[in-house]
């Protein structure tokens, strides 16, 4: 019922229409200036030259090359997917819980 209520309202101009990807509940992927320092959940991967670490309910993984990361659902639904380039970048998922993530032909079990 609010669905329509809601189309209703957009056609008639009183309601602006924003998309389902623009809102703040999808992943959002940002670089960072420095990787954070954790022991507790890093995973790292010396010959692939990438590092996965999840801090704060975030993950950050930190590449020496261009890599294309995935991260999926653990029911294997694709969430989001993104080609990074050198450097740290963060990745702040919606909900928690656990996830796959493929970077190359690199693949790692996340837990937020």
């Amino acid at each position: 019922m609010k669905r329509i209520l809601a189309v209703i309202l957009t056609a008639l101009g009183l309601l602006a229409y924003t998309p389902a990807y623009a809102t703040a509940d999808n992943p959002q992927w940002e670089p960072v200036a420095q990787r954070p320092v954790s022991h507790e959940q890093s995973l790292p991967t010396e010959q692939e030259g990438l590092e996965v670490v999840v801090r704060d309910g975030a993950v950050y993984i930190t590449v020496n090359k261009p890599v294309r990361v995935e991260v999926f659902s653990i029911l294997g639904q694709l969430i989001t997917q993104k080609n990074i380039e050198e450097g740290t970048v963060r990745l702040t998922l919606r909900h928690k819980g656990i996830y796959i993530l493929k970077a190359g032909s690199l693949t790692r079990r996340i837990n937020l």
